[in-house]
């Protein structure tokens, strides 16, 4: 009976003494499992991006190819908007104290907008229908004047944030 009980991590039998429920065979082996699984969490998190891209690659052309044509001529880039149920709020969102934020491409740029060229695909926390609104290019890249029909899409996919100022779940399902 004490083969089948085994450390998960050395493979060491376990001690007769030990609960039913028990996994490893002392603190030292036990501290190891808990640093494996934060370096997999890490190297999870590091690989989203790329897992994106790729996961998304078609969903990201063909929504360039229509920011493209649905973009005015002085267009240069753009910003998507999540109905909270209480407000309107824009994505990318740069808080006060930050200069730089992260691009799903890996790269900082200090523009409060996702570039249209080159194309910035963009970074949102739920997948939800966002409504597009058209950044002018010359700085101080003030919002375009909206068509006479709103456009809303909705984005397959979400990447974790950090500090909204309003809670996910408080979204609207309809919205969704």
């Amino acid at each position: 009976m004490e083969d089948s009980f085994r450390c998960v991590i050395c493979g060491n039998p376990l001690a007769n003494k030990t609960k039913l429920s028990a996994r490893y065979c002392d603190r030292a082996c036990r501290n190891k499992a808990i640093d494996l699984r934060r370096r997999q969490e890490t190297l999870r998190r590091r690989n989203e991006n790329e897992r994106v891209l790729q996961e998304f690659s078609m969903w990201m052309a063909g929504f360039h190819l229509d920011l493209l044509r649905m973009a005015p001529a002085e267009a240069g880039g753009y910003r998507l908007g999540l109905w909270t149920g209480q407000m309107m709020y824009w994505f990318p969102s740069l808080l006060p104290s930050q200069v730089y934020r992260q691009t799903l491409h890996r790269t900082r740029t200090q523009d409060p907008f996702f570039s249209l060229h080159p194309f910035e695909p963009p970074i949102v926390p739920l997948v939800a229908h966002y409504k597009v609104q058209f950044v002018q290019n010359i700085p101080p890249h003030p919002d375009l004047p909206e068509s006479d029909k709103a456009w809303w899409l909705k984005v397959p996919y979400a990447l974790p944030h950090r500090r909204l100022p309003f809670n996910l779940k408080a979204v609207p399902r309809e919205k969704r």
